[in-house]
């Protein structure tokens, strides 16, 4: 049980570095690698296809890295996965040159999902151990603004160094930066209960389905506001996940003909609207609470059917450029303002003792949507032919229509 009494206690501090070096790492590769694909093949269809395989993973081991997150130290789960994910990073160094690097490159991504969707439950449900409760909104807020700001400065290094030295280097940068992180891991000190035996002679597949439906009966039956929220997160996924990768890419290379450092500025500047997110969510306080999930919806979805509109009648490419750099980086900012609001109240409504579980289930939820909105878009890409900009508004469309189920009166209430 955390006994900490301060937010900026020596475990967080310990914890904010290595996160933030994971997440430089993560964010290097995982921008670096497709546009490297689509550089490669020219083939948005095929794009698709990879960031779906890519993201699959998370839905199919998440709920296992939840199971480990209730059930083993959280400190060896992080020290562990961030280890093997710097493995993994090396034998695509070892291998490079051996095996065609295409298909090296689609592996290692696949890889990383899985090592990171067995980390991600314990990663996160780490926080609540080493910080006061009553300062998880804080808490999170530091680790957002980090993650973000990774986001942005990551795709705007990784395209100057695609287009001037290559694939190869930024892979090297991804694997210091993991075993720094896995230095910095072996100084964490996180509380660990062990549980009861009973519990750990389950076995794995049966641990896990036991836990998907505690999880889901707590969420759907036990919280209804939860319940509405967690729609809305399903929801949400299908707008920020083709944003966030497939949609700029595409756009910006292959419509606008653009190279990495152009795509790179594009995308460091859409995740710096998430920095405006925090900011803003920070000054409304309570005034955003769970209950305006249905609003962010709304005005995430509105934004981005307005950007890709204009977009699509812009009269040069410089302006369609700034259109979708711009309007892209307000979606980003409502969108992370869902997302933390709806993170925070999880943590805070959740048990401790089934917490990993129920964040796992989440993940799941949202991971499930990300990646069939990555499938839907590829295969848009394909529909729409020349004009693929149109591929980008029919999930805002969607989102809109399914939204009424999301609403809530008042928090506790529908």
């Amino acid at each position: 049980m955390n006994t900490e009494t301060k937010l900026w206690n020596k475990n967080f501090i310990l914890y904010i570095i290595a996160f933030e070096l994971v997440e430089m790492g993560s964010a290097l590769l995982r921008f670096a690698i497709p546009v490297y694909i689509l550089i490669a093949t020219n083939d948005p269809v095929l794009l698709g296809t990879v960031m779906t395989l890519s993201w699959l993973p998370f839905v199919i081991f998440t709920p296992i890295g939840g199971v480990m997150a209730d059930r083993f130290s959280k400190r060896h789960i992080i020290i562990l996965f961030n280890f093997l994910i710097a493995l993994t990073i090396g034998l695509y160094i070892v291998l490079t040159g051996n095996v065609d690097a295409l298909l090296l490159s689609i592996v290692i991504l696949v890889l990383m999902t899985i090592l990171q969707s067995l980390q991600t439950s314990g990663f996160e449900t780490a926080l609540y151990e080493i910080i006061p409760m009553e300062k998880l909104m804080k808490a999170n807020q530091v680790t957002w603004i980090l993650a973000i700001g990774s986001g942005v400065l990551a795709p705007i290094a990784a395209g100057f160094m695609l287009s001037e030295f290559g694939l190869d280097v930024i892979v090297y940068a991804g694997m210091f930066l993991f075993l720094t992180a896995t230095g910095l891991n072996f100084l964490l000190k996180i509380p660990f209960v062990k549980p009861e035996k009973t519990e750990q002679a389950m076995g794995l597949v049966k641990t896990v389905m036991v836990d998907l439906k505690d999880s889901f009966t707590f969420i759907w039956y036990e919280q209804e506001t939860l319940k509405r929220a967690t729609i809305a997160l399903f929801l949400y996924s299908l707008v920020l996940f083709p944003l966030l990768s497939i949609i700029p890419a595409v756009l910006i290379n292959t419509v606008l003909g653009m190279g990495e450092r152009s795509l790179g500025f594009a995308n460091g500047l859409i995740a710096a609207g998430g920095i405006f997110g925090v900011v803003i969510l920070g000054r409304l306080g309570s005034r955003i609470n769970i209950t305006k999930l249905t609003h962010l919806l709304v005005v995430s979805s509105v934004l981005f059917l307005l950007t890709m509109g204009v977009f699509m009648v812009a009269s040069n490419d410089r302006l369609a450029f700034g259109i979708i750099t711009v309007g892209t980086l307000l979606v980003n900012t409502v969108l992370v303002m869902f997302s933390l609001n709806y993170f925070t109240y999880l943590g805070q409504k959740t048990p401790e003792d089934i917490v990993g579980k129920v964040m796992a289930f989440a993940m799941t939820v949202m991971m499930l949507g990300g990646t069939l909105a990555q499938f839907t878009v590829g295969r848009l890409f394909n529909l729409f032919g020349d004009h693929l900009a149109l591929a980008a508004v029919a999930l805002p469309i969607v989102v809109l229509i399914l939204v009424p189920m999301t609403r809530m009166k008042e928090e506790g209430s529908i």
